[in-house]
């Protein structure tokens, strides 16, 4: 296991609501080097092996998030909120032995601002801006051939046509997760994607992560990597977006999730 000199900070945020508690974690890690790398930040009750990026000897900043308790939007610190917008709703299933979120299911209709949407945000996220670390992050998701669409957010920090961003999406019809970093290059922003060599929109839980270290970005699914790309290793990732869940916003093209997730984590070495 890593070797913690010493904890510098441990926020654990429980958020009460009428489902119980949240389990919200942000963790930094002291900076003495690990002698031995291990996988780290696999979402914990997933099954299969573990792939990360090598872990760096820097200070280091986790994120975890399990909704075994349902939510609220009260907290200290970091809060995490939910946006919605149309009458979107967050439901809790069942989920091994705790619980995962369902997002709006699939909207057919004709006028796509009609259709439910609702995200998860966590309002505080500066804290996880890699710049140049090594980064790795992902979580679980379940969904069904149905719930496909043009994109899918699952995990986002920031936006690909302006500043600096990290995401894990769903792409198309065909269900296949894919990793992007985007950001300026030779003053242009320019779109990094990792694109998964087939789809998990199967019905079935996955686990899926992405992974950057240095040029190399890598996505995973159920601890395989699925497929890679490569971008400038001196794109650093610095912006003050929140991190968010489920889509880029609650408004109209949201790039809206639908489907289940569970165990999100983001680890920054």
């Amino acid at each position: 296991m890593r070797q913690i000199k010493w904890w510098q900070v441990v926020l654990v945020l429980v958020l009460v609501g009428a489902g119980g508690a949240l389990a919200f974690v942000l963790i930094r890690f002291g900076d003495e080097p690990q002698a031995t790398p291990v996988p780290t930040g696999a979402p914990s009750r997933s099954t299969g092996p573990v792939a990360s990026p090598q872990p760096s000897t820097g200070t280091g900043t986790g994120l975890r998030l399990d909704f075994d308790g349902g939510l609220d939007r009260s907290g200290a610190g970091l809060t995490l909120t939910k946006k919605a917008q149309q009458g979107g709703e967050l439901t809790f299933v069942a989920h091994d032995a705790g619980l995962a979120v369902r997002f709006p299911e699939s909207c057919h209709e004709a006028a796509e601002d009609s259709c439910p949407r609702a995200i998860l945000e966590v309002a505080d996220s500066t804290g996880f801006n890699p710049g140049l670390r090594p980064l790795h992050w992902g979580a679980a998701l379940l969904m069904a051939p149905g719930e496909t669409s043009k994109g899918a957010n699952v995990v986002q920090k920031g936006y690909s046509m302006q500043g600096t961003q990290f995401k894990l999406q769903v792409d198309g019809y065909e269900g296949k997760p894919s990793c992007v970093i985007s950001g300026p290059v030779e003053g242009q922003n320019r779109i990094f994607v990792a694109v998964a060599a087939k789809g998990v929109a199967d019905g079935g839980w996955h686990r899926v992560e992405c992974a950057r270290a240095g040029a190399k970005l890598t996505v995973l699914v159920d601890g395989v990597a699925s497929g890679e790309a490569e971008l400038p290793a001196d794109l650093a990732i610095d912006n003050e977006a929140p991190v968010r869940i489920g889509g880029k916003g609650a408004a109209t093209n949201n790039d809206q999730f639908h489907g289940m997730i569970d165990d999100v984590f983001i680890d920054i070495r």
